[in-house]
């Protein structure tokens, strides 16, 4: 399967997200800050980057626009309405915007797409 940088800032999004892509059988990589988010980007080796929108710190959308070029696929997850920001990041060439709460199912099929891409 594909190697997932998972980002959030959140402990159980951590743990639940990765528990699902573990079990679809990907390798996961979490951590819960944009630094940590932009650091392990730049040190490559990820096939999709699912990454939270909102944290604090270096937001989702500012680590997507710093990575460089190119970043793997970014699939950001955001359970606030950020217009401006959204509009920033499919500027910047984000794969997906995904809603929180999201089903399972969906976001593995966002993260094969991606992985595909």
């Amino acid at each position: 399967m594909s190697a997932v940088l998972l980002v959030d800032d959140e402990p159980g999004m951590l743990e639940t997200v990765g528990e699902i892509l573990r079990a679809a059988g990907h390798t996961v990589t979490a951590v819960a800050d944009g630094d940590s988010a932009l650091a392990e980007i730049r040190g490559g080796g990820y096939d999709v980057v699912l990454m939270d929108v909102r944290m604090p710190g270096r937001d989702g959308v500012s680590v997507l626009v710093e990575s460089g070029a190119p970043p793997p696929p970014v699939i950001l997850m955001t359970a606030y309405a950020m217009e401006d920001r959204l509009r920033e990041a499919r500027a910047a060439r984000v794969h997906a915007v995904i809603q929180k709460p999201f089903a399972p199912a969906y976001m593995l099929g966002l993260v094969a797409d991606a992985a595909a891409a």
